[in-house]
Protein backbone atom coordinates (compact mmCIF):
# COMPACT_ATOMS: atom_id res chain seq x y z
CA UNK A 1 0.00 0.00 0.00
CA UNK A 2 1.38 3.42 -0.97
CA UNK A 3 1.44 6.19 1.61
CA UNK A 4 0.89 9.78 0.50
CA UNK A 5 -1.69 12.27 -0.58
CA UNK A 6 -3.58 12.43 -3.83
CA UNK A 7 -3.60 15.53 -5.97
CA UNK A 8 -7.24 16.16 -5.11
CA UNK A 9 -6.52 16.04 -1.38
CA UNK A 10 -3.67 18.53 -1.77
CA UNK A 11 -5.83 20.86 -3.85
CA UNK A 12 -8.59 20.76 -1.23
CA UNK A 13 -6.09 21.67 1.51
CA UNK A 14 -4.66 24.53 -0.55
CA UNK A 15 -8.19 25.76 -1.29
CA UNK A 16 -9.11 25.72 2.41
CA UNK A 17 -5.93 27.61 3.33
CA UNK A 18 -6.68 30.18 0.62
CA UNK A 19 -10.22 30.73 1.90
CA UNK A 20 -8.98 31.15 5.48
CA UNK A 21 -6.32 33.63 4.33
CA UNK A 22 -8.90 35.63 2.36
CA UNK A 23 -11.06 35.90 5.47
CA UNK A 24 -8.18 36.70 7.85
CA UNK A 25 -6.25 39.27 5.78
CA UNK A 26 -8.84 42.11 5.90
CA UNK A 27 -9.23 41.64 9.65
CA UNK A 28 -5.46 41.71 10.06
CA UNK A 29 -5.19 44.94 8.03
CA UNK A 30 -7.94 46.54 10.14
CA UNK A 31 -6.18 45.48 13.35
CA UNK A 32 -2.88 46.94 12.12
CA UNK A 33 -4.59 50.21 11.17
CA UNK A 34 -6.33 50.41 14.56
CA UNK A 35 -3.00 49.92 16.32
CA UNK A 36 -1.44 52.71 14.23
CA UNK A 37 -4.37 54.98 15.02
CA UNK A 38 -4.09 54.15 18.74
CA UNK A 39 -0.41 55.08 18.60
CA UNK A 40 -1.33 58.41 16.97
CA UNK A 41 -3.98 59.10 19.62
CA UNK A 42 -1.41 58.55 22.37
CA UNK A 43 1.08 60.79 20.57
CA UNK A 44 -1.50 63.58 20.23
CA UNK A 45 -2.37 63.36 23.93
CA UNK A 46 1.34 63.49 24.76
CA UNK A 47 1.93 66.49 22.45
CA UNK A 48 -1.03 68.30 23.99
CA UNK A 49 0.18 67.60 27.55
CA UNK A 50 3.70 68.79 26.71
CA UNK A 51 2.23 71.93 25.14
CA UNK A 52 0.24 72.64 28.30
CA UNK A 53 3.35 72.08 30.41
CA UNK A 54 5.23 74.53 28.20
CA UNK A 55 2.49 77.15 28.67
CA UNK A 56 2.50 76.59 32.45
CA UNK A 57 6.29 76.87 32.62
CA UNK A 58 6.92 79.72 30.16
CA UNK A 59 3.54 81.32 29.57
CA UNK A 60 1.82 81.57 26.21
CA UNK A 61 4.36 84.04 24.81
CA UNK A 62 7.22 81.70 25.70
CA UNK A 63 5.69 78.87 23.72
CA UNK A 64 5.05 80.80 20.50
CA UNK A 65 7.06 79.90 17.43
CA UNK A 66 9.19 77.19 18.98
CA UNK A 67 9.98 73.70 17.77
CA UNK A 68 8.70 70.49 19.35
CA UNK A 69 12.14 69.90 20.84
CA UNK A 70 12.17 73.34 22.45
CA UNK A 71 8.72 72.59 23.88
CA UNK A 72 9.93 69.29 25.36
CA UNK A 73 8.16 67.03 22.85
CA UNK A 74 10.22 63.98 21.92
CA UNK A 75 8.80 62.07 18.97
CA UNK A 76 11.49 59.41 18.93
CA UNK A 77 13.51 58.13 16.00
CA UNK A 78 12.51 57.82 12.39
CA UNK A 79 10.98 61.29 12.05
CA UNK A 80 11.92 63.94 9.53
CA UNK A 81 10.90 67.43 10.66
CA UNK A 82 10.36 70.79 9.00
CA UNK A 83 9.74 74.03 10.94
CA UNK A 84 8.42 77.06 9.05
CA UNK A 85 8.45 79.50 11.98
CA UNK A 86 4.83 78.89 12.97
CA UNK A 87 4.27 75.16 12.61
CA UNK A 88 6.53 72.14 12.83
CA UNK A 89 5.65 69.06 10.81
CA UNK A 90 7.38 65.79 11.67
CA UNK A 91 6.77 62.69 9.52
CA UNK A 92 7.70 59.05 9.49
CA UNK A 93 6.47 56.49 6.96
CA UNK A 94 2.94 56.28 8.49
CA UNK A 95 2.13 59.60 10.20
CA UNK A 96 2.86 63.30 9.96
CA UNK A 97 2.46 65.23 13.22
CA UNK A 98 1.83 68.94 12.86
CA UNK A 99 2.02 71.28 15.82
CA UNK A 100 1.33 74.98 15.84
CA UNK A 101 2.77 76.42 19.02
CA UNK A 102 0.32 79.33 18.74
CA UNK A 103 -2.59 77.07 19.64
CA UNK A 104 -1.31 75.54 22.87
CA UNK A 105 -3.23 76.10 26.06
CA UNK A 106 -6.36 78.24 25.94
CA UNK A 107 -4.88 80.72 23.46
CA UNK A 108 -5.93 80.14 19.86
CA UNK A 109 -4.94 82.43 17.03
CA UNK A 110 -7.59 82.79 14.34
CA UNK A 111 -6.97 80.87 11.17
CA UNK A 112 -4.35 78.57 12.70
CA UNK A 113 -4.45 74.93 13.65
CA UNK A 114 -6.50 74.30 16.78
CA UNK A 115 -4.04 72.00 18.51
CA UNK A 116 -1.70 69.22 17.42
CA UNK A 117 -2.72 67.18 14.38
CA UNK A 118 -1.76 63.71 13.19
CA UNK A 119 -2.12 63.20 9.47
CA UNK A 120 -2.22 59.57 8.32
CA UNK A 121 0.08 59.06 5.35
CA UNK A 122 1.59 56.12 3.51
CA UNK A 123 5.29 55.96 2.73
CA UNK A 124 6.32 59.56 3.34
CA UNK A 125 9.08 60.45 0.86
CA UNK A 126 10.36 63.69 2.42
CA UNK A 127 8.22 65.96 0.24
CA UNK A 128 6.42 68.19 2.75
CA UNK A 129 4.55 70.08 0.02
CA UNK A 130 2.81 67.03 -1.51
CA UNK A 131 1.87 64.78 1.39
CA UNK A 132 -0.80 62.24 0.45
CA UNK A 133 -3.13 62.39 3.47
CA UNK A 134 -5.59 59.60 4.21
CA UNK A 135 -7.28 61.26 7.19
CA UNK A 136 -6.49 63.64 10.03
CA UNK A 137 -6.75 63.26 13.79
CA UNK A 138 -6.75 66.59 15.58
CA UNK A 139 -6.58 67.57 19.23
CA UNK A 140 -9.06 70.46 19.54
CA UNK A 141 -7.68 73.04 21.99
CA UNK A 142 -9.79 76.11 21.22
CA UNK A 143 -12.77 76.77 23.46
CA UNK A 144 -14.95 77.56 20.45
CA UNK A 145 -14.01 74.30 18.68
CA UNK A 146 -16.84 71.83 17.98
CA UNK A 147 -15.29 69.33 20.41
CA UNK A 148 -12.90 71.22 22.71
CA UNK A 149 -10.17 69.19 24.44
CA UNK A 150 -10.96 66.06 22.47
CA UNK A 151 -9.34 64.24 19.58
CA UNK A 152 -11.49 64.41 16.45
CA UNK A 153 -11.18 62.44 13.23
CA UNK A 154 -11.47 64.60 10.11
CA UNK A 155 -11.49 63.18 6.62
CA UNK A 156 -13.71 61.41 4.15
CA UNK A 157 -11.62 58.28 3.86
CA UNK A 158 -13.19 54.94 4.65
CA UNK A 159 -10.57 54.27 7.37
CA UNK A 160 -11.70 57.30 9.31
CA UNK A 161 -15.31 56.16 9.20
CA UNK A 162 -14.48 52.54 9.96
CA UNK A 163 -12.08 53.22 12.83
CA UNK A 164 -14.01 56.00 14.52
CA UNK A 165 -17.62 55.23 13.61
CA UNK A 166 -18.20 58.29 11.50
CA UNK A 167 -16.69 61.51 10.31
CA UNK A 168 -15.86 64.49 12.52
CA UNK A 169 -16.67 62.72 15.78
CA UNK A 170 -14.63 62.75 18.99
CA UNK A 171 -12.57 59.64 19.55
CA UNK A 172 -11.75 60.08 23.23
Amino acid sequence: MQKGFTLIELLVVVLIIGILAAIALPRYETAVEKSRAAEALQMLRYMHQQGELCVLERGVAGCNQITNEEAGIELGGGFTCQFNGDEEICCNDKWCYANSSLSWGNFCATGLVNGPMARRVDNFTGDFENIDIKYTLQYETCENAPYPNQIVCYGSEVWCKRLFKGNEKPVM
